[in-house]
């Protein structure tokens, strides 16, 4: 019964045939039980998500590491500026915005697995070409050809169809926890592994780290049946928009919180000009994103019990104190800056998500996750784009923007739809 689902009723002994993502061989043993079934193919539901979710999360690993460095890095290429270098930081999220939706659409289509596999080489052909960029104008485009890979709409989808219904929940909740680390992890390795590889190396080693996922995919997992395809495509057609209210104020608290992210990566090397090089700046970054992992189990409980409305906007505040410290100009306004922000805006990325799944039907999980990271990666092109741009004329005009920004994020908490559904997500 190779390539197909094994489908149990439990008081009958015919196997009723449907197509799966995985091979499945059912053991001879007439006697082996539903239940042992059933594990089975949890199982491998299981394995297929652990790779979709280590893969996504090496994917935001790689881009990530270098992002602390990237503006100095980007300055020093031929024709580099800051306005250009805000692009060549902030670009490969607008590629990931836009394509984000129209990459999950052509997967439903031609199937997970390829697009996937497609996203991956890509990635990896902008990673090697930013490696040996030698203009900004190269290093723009190669940025813009990593963020063209848009496939966490993909991964999402894909756990979906393979899933059952007891399983999917699980399995994507457990996806969103896998990335959160991955972005952790990559804050606080990056500072780490940039002490003995230079930039420009740094994507090599990224490039390393995606063809191996490429090579897992490849090998360790199998395509969606064209029929389940289809039938998951149908559902979709007849559920309920998930292109309401409350996930578009969700998503545009996400889209702040990733501008003001950026703006602050595009600042922090330019302060630190002639005071701290590139490959100390980990004697900043690793302690403070210390103190953002110390704290997010504090603000996540804060949020679980009801009180997520205020933690959201109390973070909006820390950011926006966060900047005012930086913009003071000294080592130390700095270092107390850095911690404030990378504190407000890992909690955030954390805790937004996690309420907004709250109010997302099961059966459309890959689609609200799509327009929320698609929100998301706006707010880095527009962080690093406009900072950067402001930049070139005053740094003033920079740090007075991310405070407007800040202030914007707690209108967007303030003004938040007050029904029932939102109130019970925000709880």
């Amino acid at each position: 019964m190779q390539g197909h689902r094994l489908l149990f009723e439990e008081n009958e002994e015919t196997f009723l045939r449907a197509p799966m993502f995985t091979t499945f061989v059912a053991p001879s043993n007439k006697n082996w039980s539903l239940r042992n079934r059933r594990f089975y193919m949890s199982k491998t539901t299981r394995q297929l998500a652990n790779i979709i979710s280590v893969t996504l999360g090496m994917r935001l690993f790689s881009m990530l590491i270098i992002i602390p460095f990237l503006s100095v890095y980007a300055l020093n290429l031929e024709g580099g500026a800051p306005w250009l270098t805000g692009y060549a930081l902030g670009i490969f999220g607008l590629t990931q915005a836009v394509l984000q939706i129209p990459f999950g659409m052509l997967s439903d289509r031609i199937g997970y697995k390829k697009m996937m596999l497609a996203g991956l080489i890509m990635l990896i052909v902008g990673l090697l070409t930013a490696a040996y960029a030698t203009s900004i104008y190269w290093l723009i485009f190669a940025r813009a050809l990593q963020g063209s890979g848009a496939i966490v709409t993909v991964g999402y989808s894909w756990i979906s169809s393979a899933a059952g219904d007891e399983e999917r929940d699980k399995q994507l909740t457990r996806l969103g926890a896998v990335l959160g680390t991955f972005t952790m992890l990559s804050y606080l390795i990056g500072p780490l592994v940039h002490i003995v590889l230079s930039v420009s190396h740094m994507f090599v080693f990224s490039a390393v780290l995606i063809a191996i996922c490429f090579v897992w995919v490849l090998l360790f997992t199998k395509q969606v049946d064209p029929e389940v395809r289809k039938l998951k495509s149908a559902e979709k057609a007849k559920q309920k928009s998930v292109f309401n209210r409350r996930n578009l104020m969700m998503g545009l608290m996400l889209t702040t919180n990733n501008l003001m992210s950026m703006a602050f990566f595009f600042m922090l090397p330019m302060l630190l000009t002639g005071v701290l090089e590139t490959n100390r700046m980990w004697m900043i970054l690793t302690p403070a994103i210390l103190c953002s992992v110390l704290l997010l189990p504090v603000f996540s409980r804060l949020s679980q019990k009801g009180k997520g409305k205020i933690t959201i906007g109390s973070l909006f505040i820390v950011e926006g104190l966060g900047f005012g410290l930086m913009y003071i100009g000294n080592i130390a306004g700095i270092v107390a800056g850095t911690i404030l922000l990378t504190t407000g805006t890992f909690a955030i990325s954390t805790i937004v998500p996690m309420l907004a799944n709250r109010g997302i039907d099961n059966q459309q999980r890959g689609k609200g996750n799509g327009i929320i990271v698609s929100l998301q990666y706006v707010g880095s092109f527009l962080g690093a784009a406009l900072t950067g741009t402001l930049w070139n004329f005053s740094p003033d005009f920079a740090f007075v923007f991310t405070g407007l920004v800040a202030l914007g994020g707690m209108t967007l908490v303030a003004t938040f739809p007050k029904n029932k559904q939102a109130e019970a997500a925000t709880a």
